[in-house]
């Protein structure tokens, strides 16, 4: 059994309203073969709810995850049912809109991983990494935390949100957003 897996596919006289769960660890991309191609094929009139309760995975699937969610037409949900972690917290920050369970948790750290091979390889492959990170959390994450917090982060400092945390910073980045619009920036 897939620790991603489909719910339903509700029909509405706006469109159509699909659940995908991504619960325990983000897996290999071919796992999300159906999330990918709903949201590359949505209609405008589509809804997609993201049910997130994850302690994270890989970095590479979550990046494909979040390209498809910018491609959709359709309006995409991040549902943080539990724990949203690691790479589940770019998936759910990269949504256009949130659902938050009250008992969530939201984490964010630096990027964890290593390589087996000569020192200078490893080196070269940690600079690029650690570019590559600071290029996506400030994008996905920036849209929320300031440059200091995402900093911290990417400097190993883990950050630890409740449900209300992040309803308040959803509602000031917002707030911003309209600010920003209306002062025609």
């Amino acid at each position: 059994m897939s620790y991603f897996e489909k719910d339903y596919v509700r029909a509405q006289a706006t469109g159509i309203t699909y659940h995908f769960y991504i619960h325990g660890e983000v897996g290999d991309s071919e796992e999300y073969v159906e999330l990918l191609d709903t949201l590359y094929n949505a209609t405008a009139n589509d809804i997609l709810i993201l049910h997130l309760n994850t302690p994270g995975g890989y970095l590479n699937t979550a990046v494909e995850i979040i390209h498809a969610i910018a491609q959709c037409e359709g309006h995409v949900f991040g549902s943080a049912d539990g724990l949203v972690a690691s790479a589940g917290s770019l998936i759910f920050f990269a949504c256009e809109q949130y659902i938050l369970g009250e008992f969530c948790e939201v984490m964010l750290h630096d990027g964890s991983g290593g390589a087996i091979g000569k020192i200078n390889e490893n080196l070269k492959s940690a600079e690029f990494t650690s570019r590559r990170l600071s290029h996506i959390y400030h994008t996905i994450y920036g849209r929320f935390f300031s440059e200091e917090q995402v900093n911290d982060v990417l400097d190993g400092k883990d950050l630890y949100l409740t449900a209300g945390d992040v309803e308040q910073l959803i509602e000031q980045a917002v707030e911003a957003a309209e600010e920003k619009e209306e002062s025609g920036e």
